[in-house]
C-alpha cells in the first residue's frame, strides 16, 4: 500500500525517500549557481525538469563517437573485461567492467555543451556516480514478458534528483530498431495514477496506454546524440533489438554534490561500478 500511496502522489514508482525534498535541494543550488551555465544549457536544464528528459546534439569532434564504439567493439565480447548481466538469459545483456579505465575516450563525452547543460541543472553542484557501457541483444518473443535488461516498462529506484546522460554509440538505430523509450513526465504520472501497478504489470487505461506511440518517446537520434533522462520521474523500457543485431549503448549517471564542480576532468578518481558484476542483474 505503501508504494501504492507514493505512485498515486508523487507520479512515479520510486519510494517516498526518493522522492520527498529532491526537487527543494535542486531548486536551493539552482538559486544561487556556483558555476554559470549558457543560454543552451538553462534550455536543456529546462527541459529535463519539466518533461524528464532532453536530447541533444553536443557537437562531438569528429571521430570521437567512432572511437569510443571500436573500444566497445574491441571489449565487448572479452570475457575478462566484461560481466553478463541478464535476467533469465545471462548474455541477454552485457556491460564493460570500468569503461572509463578502458576507452579513455569516453571522457570527452563530457565537453562544454553537456557540462553546461549539468551545471544549469544542479547549480554547477554535482558529481558522476558511475559510468556504464552495454550491449543488448535480441529477446524470442516468448522471453519477452520477462526482465531481462529493463525490457519491461518501469521507473528506477534512485532519487529524483539523479540525472542520467545516455550516448547513442550504434549507427542507424530505430523505434522498431531496438530504441531505448520513455514517456515523459506528464504521461508517466497519468499512467501512475490510471493502473500502472509495477514493472510489467499495468490494467485499465494505463495497460492500453503503455505502448501507445502517441505518448511513447523514443531515442532514435544519430550516433553521437545524447539524452538526459530522469529515469526516476519517466517510465522506460529498453527496446528489443531484431534477430542477429545488437546495441551499444554508453551512460552517465549524475548526482548534486555538496561542493561546486571544479574545473578539471569530472571523472578523475572515479571508481568501477561496483553494481557491474557478477551475479548481478541489470
Amino acid at each position: 500500500m505503501a508504494l501504492e500511496a507514493a505512485r498515486l502522489y508523487w507520479g512515479n514508482d520510486a519510494w517516498h525517500e526518493n522522492n520527498r525534498g529532491q526537487q527543494r535541494v535542486l531548486a536551493r543550488s539552482r538559486s544561487v549557481p556556483a558555476v554559470p551555465a549558457d543560454a543552451a544549457g538553462h534550455a536543456l536544464a529546462t527541459a529535463a525538469d519539466r518533461n524528464g528528459f532532453a536530447v541533444l546534439d553536443p557537437g562531438y569532434r569528429p571521430g570521437l563517437i567512432e572511437e569510443v564504439r571500436a573500444g566497445y567493439e574491441k571489449l565487448i565480447d572479452d570475457p575478462t573485461v566484461t560481466v553478463d548481466m541478464g535476467g533469465r538469459i545471462k548474455d541477454a545483456v552485457r556491460y564493460v567492467l570500468d569503461p572509463v579505465d578502458r576507452v579513455p575516450v569516453l571522457r570527452e563525452l563530457l565537453n562544454a555543451p553537456v557540462l553546461s547543460a549539468l551545471d544549469a541543472y544542479y547549480g554547477g553542484r554535482w558529481r558522476v556516480q558511475h559510468v556504464r557501457m552495454w550491449r543488448i541483444a535480441h529477446l524470442p518473443e516468448h522471453e519477452r514478458g520477462f526482465h531481462h535488461y529493463g525490457n519491461l516498462w518501469h521507473c528506477d529506484q534512485h532519487p529524483t534528483s539523479t540525472l542520467k546522460y545516455f550516448v547513442q554509440i550504434s549507427e542507424g538505430v530505430t523505434a522498431e530498431g531496438g530504441a531505448f523509450r520513455l514517456h515523459p513526465v506528464p504521461s508517466t504520472r497519468r499512467l501512475m495514477r490510471s493502473g500502472f501497478l509495477g514493472q510489467g504489470w499495468a490494467k485499465g487505461p494505463a495497460r492500453r496506454q503503455l505502448d501507445d506511440p502517441r505518448r511513447v518517446v523514443p531515442f532514435v537520434a544519430p550516433a553521437g546524440h545524447g539524452a538526459f533522462v530522469n529515469t526516476t520521474r519517466c517510465l522506460h523500457r529498453a527496446g528489443n533489438p531484431p534477430e542477429g543485431t545488437t546495441r551499444g549503448m554508453v551512460q552517465l549517471t549524475f548526482v548534486p554534490a555538496p561542493d561546486p564542480r571544479g574545473p578539471g576532468d569530472p571523472l578523475d578518481g572515479l571508481r568501477p561500478d561496483p553494481n557491474v558484476a557478477e551475479g548481478r542483474t541489470a
